[in-house]
């Protein structure tokens, strides 16, 4: 999605959400613990009691990304690009518990989790911490951070043995950070004496920098249907609705000197984001084979392309000055920047695919796995270094340990992402339309070889009363 004239942001559109590590590898829309409220709230039904769970995950992200932009050659030094690397440590989980008021009848519950994460930081790849960054993403993305927090209270109800329904309201906390380079002038490998402009002849001499944070909030519910009148055959559905990540915020615009009035500086700036985030629908099916082991299946269908398939879904983004105006004249500004800015998505939809075992091997120790496979939610037109998506394969490995009232549990899990070759991006496609503009300033994802790896270790604290 991403380069405008001063701002860039991620996609959110990672397969790898917090949904498929959270509760631990039998968690879904047919399992009966706290992380119900996140998959499925009617699963919360059969919980008797009180319960309490905190499973938290850190996620270890690190990226490559080789582009064939420009043939592969960097315009201001005739040197082939070298290779941009990103890293990002993403945490998730949820913490809850869940009551049953009513036994066998009503249970209400409310957790914590982070529905949606994104982000990376290209910093690694760049010599030191600070401007000029020379890497061939700069104009898409030099760090980014967004994270959303959802508190979700939930209740349960049990309408006959063996069927439940349930559902929940989502308070969600929007946050954002970013650092973005821009070519305001469309200078890229022209040198400023070319331009009969008397500043340092250095590579990207005459870029702009944006530095800023926002945050806002939005609503969300979920809903959904269990049924466990079986052993062998507990299944479980539900819906989460779709929402607007809308964040505002402050941060500033450095100018180079020569495109200043007053000899360079930086600018004060209000920045706002909207951005839409897709509904998800999950089908889960679990059964109990003997005393011991448990076996299951599942899918998680992201639903991009409902909100984000065409330009109502591309990343909208105000950058304004701090009185509201556009940044230019008369703020010792020689140039204009656009109030109103799109980085485009147009995203598929995803789906997660699972399946899942655990085995008690005593009655204290329970040993779990599940296998995974995520399909890219990004197009290969649409790929760039901070528009990045992986089909991706993997496993989830996690152990429990009981001691009376309390569970202690460690998990690990790996994914194996699908190195990505773009040769058909939109970087080459001229259809006239500006968000998709191939014409400066560049707003296309861009050719190359992006891979990655994703590690994420996990604690588990559960108690039940």
């Amino acid at each position: 999605m991403l380069l405008s004239t001063a701002f860039s942001t991620a996609a959110l559109a990672g397969s790898i959400t917090t949904a498929g590590v959270t509760g631990g590898p039998d968690s879904g829309a047919a399992t009966s613990n706290v992380a119900a409220v996140a998959y499925n709230p009617a699963a919360l039904a059969p919980l008797a009691g009180v319960n309490v769970l905190a499973d938290v995950q850190a996620s270890f992200i690190n990226l490559e990304v080789t582009t064939t932009r420009n043939d592969g050659i960097d315009p201001n030094t005739g040197q082939p690009w070298e290779v941009a690397t990103a890293a990002a440590t993403v945490p998730n989980g949820i913490v809850g518990a869940s009551w049953q008021a009513i036994p066998d009848r009503l249970t209400v519950a409310v957790a914590a989790y982070d529905p949606f994460v994104g982000g990376g930081d290209y910093t690694s790849s760049e010599e030191g911490d600070a401007p000029p960054y020379t890497s061939h993403q700069r104009y898409h993305i030099i760090s980014t951070k967004i994270i959303t927090a959802a508190i979700t209270p939930a209740v349960a109800v049990t309408v006959m043995d063996g069927l439940h329904v349930g559902g929940g309201v989502s308070y969600i906390k929007d946050i954002i950070q970013v650092f973005q380079a821009s070519d305001p002038l469309g200078t890229e490998g022209v040198l400023p004496e070319e331009l009969g402009l008397d500043t340092p002849s250095t590579p990207y001499a005459l870029d702009t920098y944006l530095s800023g944070s926002a945050s806002g909030s939005h609503w969300g519910w979920n809903a959904g249907v269990f049924f466990d009148k079986y052993e062998k055959a507990q299944v479980g559905a539900s819906y989460t609705s779709a929402g607007t990540f809308s964040a505002e915020g402050e941060g500033f615009v450095y100018v180079n000197e020569t495109l200043s009035t007053v000899g360079g500086g930086a600018v004060g700036a209000k920045v706002g984001v909207e951005l839409e985030l897709p509904a998800v629908a999950r089908l889960y099916l679990n059964s109990q084979v003997n005393d011991k082991l448990t076996v299951g299946a599942g899918m998680d269908w992201q639903l991009w392309n409902l909100c984000c398939g065409g330009e109502d879904g591309d990343i909208a983004i105000t950058l304004t000055s701090e009185d509201g105006d556009a940044i230019g004249p008369p703020d010792n500004v020689t140039i204009s920047i656009a109030t109103e800015q799109y980085s485009p998505r147009r995203l598929y939809n995803s789906g997660n695919f699972l399946a899942m075992g655990g085995y008690q091997l005593n009655e204290d120790l329970w040993f779990g796995t599940r296998l995974m496979y995520n399909q890219n939610a990004v197009p290969d037109y649409a790929v760039s270094p901070s528009n990045l998506d992986f089909q991706n394969a993997g496993f989830m490995l996690a152990s429990r340990y009981t001691m009376g009232k309390v569970t202690l549990g460690l998990g690990y899990t790996k994914y194996f992402l699908f190195t990505r070759e773009i040769t058909d991006s939109a970087w080459d496609l001229r259809d006239g339309n500006a968000r998709f503009s191939a014409e400066l300033p560049y707003k296309t994802s861009t050719n190359g070889t992006y891979a990655g790896k994703v590690n994420t270790l996990g604690v588990r604290l559960g108690m039940a009363f």
